[in-house]
C-alpha cells in the first residue's frame, strides 16, 4: 500500500501538487510575529533573533515519519524572505545556525542565481578574510569551486512506454522548450497528453500521468545538488557528465529504467 503511494505522489504532475499544498493562505501555521519581523526589516536593522536560532534551542532526539508541521522549521520563514539584504545578514552572520545559514544560501541561490553568491564571496574575501575562518563559509566557498547546472527533469519509464515510443514524446516536448516554451507550459501540456490509463481504469480519480516531472534543480557533475545539500539519486551520472559537456540547450537520453529529457536553464563555470 505504502509502495502504491510514493509511486502515485512521483508520477503526478508537480504544479498539481504543489497547488494542493500551497491551498489558500500562504502563511498559514507560520508565527504571524516573526512574519511582520521579516517584511519590516530594512538593511542595518538588527536581525530577528529567532531567524538565527530557531525557535529556542531544544534538540528534538525523536524521528517522527511523515509531513512536518508548517511553520515550525526556520526555512519555512527564510524561504519567504525577499530582502537580498537580510539573505546576506543571515549567511554572514556568525550567531547563525547551520539550518539559517544553509536555507539563507538556498533562498539566495534561488533568487540571485550562483554567480550572485560567488560575488559576494568573492567580495567578502577581500574585505574580512578572517571570515572565510567559519566552517560553513569556507565549505560553500570551496563548493562553489564546482561547475553547476540548473536543469529540469522529466522521465518516461520504459515499463509505461518502450522507449522508441518514449523517446519522440519527449523529443516533441524538447522542440517546444527550444522554440522558447515555458517548462510549466511544456510539461503541462504533454503530462496531460499521456494520462496513466490503466492506473485510472483501477481509480478514476487518479491523476497520474505517463511523464514524471522528475527534477529541478542545480547540480554538480556528480550529481550534488547544492540547494539540497544532498546527492541526487535518480540522474544517471553518464547524462550529468553529457549535460557538463553541452553547457545548454534540450537533450533526450535514454537510461537503464527509462528515457530521460534534460532542459538546461543555466551553466555555471565555477568561481576563479
Amino acid at each position: 500500500m505504502l509502495r502504491r503511494i510514493i509511486s502515485q505522489i512521483k508520477r503526478t504532475p508537480l504544479l498539481f501538487i504543489i497547488s494542493l499544498l500551497i491551498g489558500s493562505n500562504a502563511f498559514a501555521g507560520y508565527d504571524s510575529d516573526l512574519i511582520r519581523e521579516i517584511e519590516s526589516w530594512h538593511n542595518g536593522d538588527d536581525i530577528p533573533v529567532r531567524l538565527l536560532k530557531f525557535p529556542d534551542g531544544k534538540i528534538d532526539t525523536l524521528f517522527v515519519c511523515g509531513l512536518k508541521e508548517i511553520g515550525s522549521d526556520v526555512r519555512d520563514y527564510i524561504s519567504k524572505i525577499e530582502s537580498i539584504d537580510l539573505l546576506t545578514a543571515l549567511i554572514f552572520d556568525q550567531r547563525s545556525k547551520a539550518d539559517t545559514f544553509h536555507a539563507a544560501v538556498t533562498r539566495l541561490i534561488t533568487l540571485k542565481e550562483l554567480d550572485y553568491v560567488s560575488d559576494i564571496l568573492r567580495n567578502k574575501r577581500k574585505i574580512d578574510p578572517v571570515e572565510f575562518s567559519r566552517p560553513e563559509i569556507s565549505v560553500l566557498a570551496q563548493l562553489l569551486q564546482s561547475p553547476y547546472i540548473s536543469i529540469q527533469v522529466s522521465r518516461i519509464r520504459n515499463e509505461d512506454m518502450a522507449p522508441e515510443k518514449a523517446e519522440p514524446v519527449l523529443r516533441k516536448m524538447g522542440e517546444k522548450l527550444n522554440q522558447g516554451m515555458k517548462w510549466d507550459d511544456a510539461y503541462r501540456i504533454y503530462a496531460e497528453m499521456y494520462p496513466d490509463l490503466k492506473d485510472r481504469a483501477i481509480n478514476p480519480r487518479s491523476i497520474r500521468t505517463l511523464i514524471c516531472y522528475l527534477f529541478d534543480g542545480t547540480v554538480s557533475s556528480i550529481g550534488f545538488d547544492i540547494i539540497q545539500y544532498c546527492t541526487v539519486k535518480d540522474l544517471p551520472l553518464e547524462h550529468l557528465h553529457k549535460l557538463f559537456r553541452a553547457k545548454h540547450g534540450t537533450h533526450i537520453y535514454r537510461g537503464v529504467d527509462g528515457v530521460y529529457l534534460y532542459h538546461i536553464i543555466r551553466y555555471y563555470d565555477g568561481m576563479p
